[in-house]
């Protein structure tokens, strides 16, 4: 099961909205985070497929990597094989990749909300991807 608060904490990530973003983080660093690696996987899911659906080319990837490692603030320290391998999983599934955990989080972390910020959902479009994503999050 993961905690409501999931979602939100993402939505308010995206929309800038750093008090109520804060608060929600410092109520899950209290609370606890259950259920956070597996939500944050569904969302990592659903944005690599709005983004590059099932048919992206291994380049379409690398450029996108080389975008988010430059774009990103300390981009530098997520692993572009790593990160390219773990996107192509997604749209190819018999592409393997290995890496630790963390950076399986970070690199989850970094793509989502690159992919979801620059798409410019709408807040129906945003609300409905998370919510998808905490449903299949909850499933066992």
């Amino acid at each position: 099961m993961i905690r409501p608060e999931l979602p939100d904490y993402i939505r308010t990530l995206m929309r800038g909205e750093h008090a109520a973003n804060d608060a929600i983080e410092a109520r899950l660093q209290a609370e606890g985070w259950d259920g956070f690696p597996k939500f944050l996987a569904m969302v990592f899911f659903l944005a690599v497929d709005l983004r590059f659906g099932e048919n992206a080319e291994w380049s379409d990837v690398i450029k996108f990597v080389a975008d988010l490692r430059t774009d990103l603030h300390g981009g530098a320290e997520i692993n572009a094989e790593a990160a390219e391998r773990l996107i192509m999983s997604v749209i190819d599934p018999s592409v393997d990749y290995t890496a630790a955990q963390e950076m399986i989080g970070a690199i989850q972390a970094a793509t989502a909300l690159k992919i979801l910020s620059e798409a410019n959902l709408t807040d129906t479009e945003l609300d409905s991807i998370l919510t998808e994503a905490a449903t299949l999050a909850s499933h066992p």
